[in-house]
């Protein structure tokens, strides 16, 4: 199998015709009913029923013309992130982060960074932390913004935001009146919206509760706390957030009270233990230690948050 014949293969099925795909090649016709009856004879079956009028495919070429279009999808993408190297000064960088700092957070270190290289193209995915670590350990991305885990020993993180947990009650709750902070005594058969178990200010809130001799009340747990954000405003109980999360959805009727004693949000910049990061991938996480700086390390204590 030659790769040019598959070409013309490829070139007289979105054509519908061999004379039409001659011209796109621009080559003579005769030279691309060669190419694909040598592909049929390497394959060992039709690709085309022979006939007048346009060229037909057969169930057989139609089903290689799927794994031919999947190949070209790729070649492409090698094309293209050939030219970003090429190209000095643009270039391709892959991040990864968890859904909770995906909202302005990320925006705008976004912003900031393609200010500086508006040739870049930035490929953002987010997912649930656990993801963000598989994905950074398996070089699917070049950092990657989670909470903490463990059993990724190809994955090196740093701290990089702590911040201190706001809890979410509706405009008309009875907790909304308080001028003072909440605490676990306020909750006693309070419905709770809880982070899944495996996320670490889960583990922190269930040490708060503990300490005071409260047991919570979970109605709903998620990994998303933008879902605990909506479902707190629909009034299915209260939640503990980091304060990024409730800004982001300062437009629902919820309110983000301050709540003792301090349940820790961790996040970590990851990336490939022993790996030398790309020049861009070393610059953002440069701008994203920067950006924490001027947050304050996350205190919390955001003009939102009622005491």
């Amino acid at each position: 199998m030659d790769i040019r014949q598959v070409e013309a293969f490829r070139a007289v099925a979105r054509a519908g015709g061999f004379s039409r795909a001659a011209r796109v090649l621009r080559v003579g016709q005769p030279s691309v009913t060669r190419s694909v009856a040598r592909l049929e004879g390497a394959l060992g079956f039709q690709l085309f029923s022979r006939g007048q009028g346009a060229a037909r495919l057969t169930p057989e070429g139609e089903a290689f013309l799927r794994e031919v279009e999947h190949s070209f999808s790729g070649l492409e993408r090698l094309r293209a992130a050939a030219q970003d190297i090429r190209s000095f000064g643009t270039g391709r960088l892959r991040l990864a982060c968890a859904p909770a700092l995906s909202g302005r957070f990320m925006a705008d270190a976004l912003r900031r960074f393609m200010d500086r290289h508006p040739a870049v193209t930035v490929s953002l995915q987010v997912r649930p932390s656990s993801t963000v670590h598989e994905w950074v350990a398996s070089r699917q991305v070049d950092l990657g913004i989670a909470t903490p885990r463990t059993g990724f020993s190809a994955v090196e993180d740093e701290p990089l935001l702590r911040l201190t947990g706001v809890l979410l009650v509706t405009r008309g709750h009875r907790l909304a009146r308080l001028r003072r902070p909440i605490t676990p005594a306020d909750l006693v058969d309070e419905p709770f919206l809880a982070l899944a178990q495996n996320e670490g200010a889960r583990h922190a809130a269930e040490a708060a509760f503990r300490s005071a001799g409260v047991e919570p009340r979970v109605r709903v747990e998620t990994a998303n706390s933008a879902t605990l954000c909506a479902l707190a405003a629909a009034g299915l109980g209260v939640a503990l957030v980091n304060p990024l999360v409730a800004e982001d959805h300062g437009g629902l009727p919820i309110l983000a009270k301050r709540f003792v004693p301090d349940v820790a949000f961790d996040y970590r910049l990851l990336k490939l233990r022993g790996e030398v990061a790309n020049r861009l991938a070393e610059e953002f996480g440069t701008m994203l230690r920067g950006m924490v700086t001027s947050l304050g390390h996350g205190s919390g204590t955001m003009s939102h948050v009622q005491v």
